[in-house]
């Protein structure tokens, strides 16, 4: 596929930009992706290395003019892992888990201007939907015959068939019923 650009080289880099709503997408040469957006392959470790951290770190400093981000306190380190902010704005990467509590509101704002939102809404695997309901069906061909006819009773009333409603709780009053005989009848040890 050719640069969507210039129309003379291969697109190495597929872009994404979000800005205000508007979704914006191209296929990107890597000498037009370094004239025309934040991404530069001089800025990527040096040797045009590709890597995602690398990449979120130009970005990081794209979108900061080359300054790393001001916080509240311009120190501010991770006390699980020791990883600084300004180590996270050059690299991209964070230390560990609790880096997200530690960087908090400066994470969220810089995923805001990559992503557009700070909150990710991917894709799901595939065959995530099935597994949840094979999952779902087991968890309930575990379930005592009394719970899954009140599960059906309570599907039932919800799409208003009132008459399989009254049907399902009166199956439900005759197995009580024969569960407190069996427990009446049985002899106590």
């Amino acid at each position: 596929m050719l640069c969507d650009i210039c129309h003379k080289r291969e697109a190495r880099i597929y872009y994404t930009e979000i800005i205000n709503g508007e979704k914006k997408e191209q296929h990107l040469c890597e000498e037009c992706a370094a004239e025309h957006t934040s991404f530069s392959a001089g800025k990527l470790g040096g040797k045009g290395e590709l890597t995602l951290g690398n990449l979120l770190s130009s970005l990081l400093q794209g979108f900061y003019n080359g300054e790393t981000k001001k916080v509240e306190n311009e120190d501010l380190v991770c006390p699980k892992c020791g990883t600084s902010f300004e180590e996270f704005s050059k690299t991209g990467l964070l230390g560990c888990a609790d880096c997200y509590k530690s960087f908090g509101s400066a994470i969220k704002e810089s995923l805001n201007k990559i992503h557009g939102s700070e909150l990710h809404t991917g894709k799901r695997p595939k065959g995530y939907e099935q597994e949840k309901a094979k999952e779902a069906e087991k968890r309930i061909q575990e379930l005592s015959e009394i719970e899954r006819l009140s599960i059906q009773l309570q599907q039932a009333i919800e799409q208003e068939e009132f008459e399989e409603a009254a049907r399902l709780r009166d199956r439900i009053r005759e197995l009580k019923a024969e569960e407190d005989q069996d427990k009446e009848g049985a002899p106590n040890a």
